[in-house]
């Protein structure tokens, strides 16, 4: 929801006219008028979705959460960034930082832990490293492997499945030709944040799953952040078999918004 509302703060601020999808029916969130009021239907659309998977994020605050540790210090070491960490990933988790605080806690010395996590969409094997050390202090986290590949692959992937379901793909389709944008918030997708916005164009408009028969005309993603209410690091794929017309309102769009496109011929 907050999505919609960053997205709707930059279309008023882009000058941008709008009004707002009908919830009963299978129309995009927005609705882009051409701002001549001359009436007729909207020359775009924008459907606003998020792509959000418990991950790093989820499990520090579980871990937090915690009580009964005790005086101890919490450690997790990834050998790759995780998108998703399912509930019994992260459960496993949390039970080797209960035994290794209970082992503290009863004058022992705790050895490490390691726990695998087996998910496909995480794309690569990750595995965590799990201490805990006597003595309070903030839990802390690193990921010890550099490459980014797996990430940002499994990133993309969920850019395009968040249109599974055919309620989804019938707002796609839903404005008699007028082009549709799908623009998915990954403030909270894994290691999405980390790549910048003119790279992620250009990888969105050469993805594969971005075929004649996707049913957006343009993918784009985003992020939020609540320290602002402005959208940060928007950035939009353009397929290579967009017809001309709907190419140069999605540009457009893009161009007044001050976002990141591609490509731009």
């Amino acid at each position: 929801m907050r999505g919609e509302f960053v997205i709707a703060r930059a279309l008023a601020e882009a000058g941008i006219p709008y009004g707002l999808g009908d919830l009963r029916v299978s129309i995009p969130d927005f609705l882009l008028a051409d701002g001549a009021g001359g009436g007729g239907g909207p020359v775009a659309g924008v459907e606003v979705t998020a792509v959000s998977p418990k991950g790093i994020a989820g499990l520090c605050e579980l871990v937090e959460s915690e009580g009964g540790l005790g005086d101890v210090r919490v450690e997790l070491e990834f050998t790759a960034y995780p998108s998703p960490l399912q509930d019994g990933a992260a459960g496993q988790i949390l039970d080797a930082v209960r035994v290794q605080a209970a082992v503290l806690a009863g004058g022992g010395q705790a050895g490490d832990a390691v726990v695998t996590v087996e998910d496909k969409k995480n794309v690569v094997p990750v595995t965590v490293t799990v201490r805990v050390r006597p003595g309070w202090g903030p839990l802390m986290w690193q990921v010890t492997g550099g490459e980014l590949e797996g990430p940002m692959a499994s990133a993309e992937y969920a850019v395009f499945q968040a249109v599974r379901g055919e309620a989804k793909a019938e707002q796609g389709r839903s404005l008699d030709g007028a082009p549709v944008i799908l623009a998915v918030d990954i403030s909270r997708y894994g290691a999405a944040w980390m790549r910048p916005a003119r790279v992620w164009a250009g990888r969105l408009a050469v993805n594969e799953d971005f075929g004649a028969g996707y049913p957006f005309a343009a993918v784009g993603v985003f992020r939020q952040s609540l320290a602002t209410s402005a959208v940060l690091d928007a950035a939009v794929g353009i397929p290579s078999h967009l017809a001309p017309e709907a190419r140069r309102t999605v540009l457009g769009l893009y161009e007044r918004l001050g976002w990141t496109a591609a490509p731009t011929d």
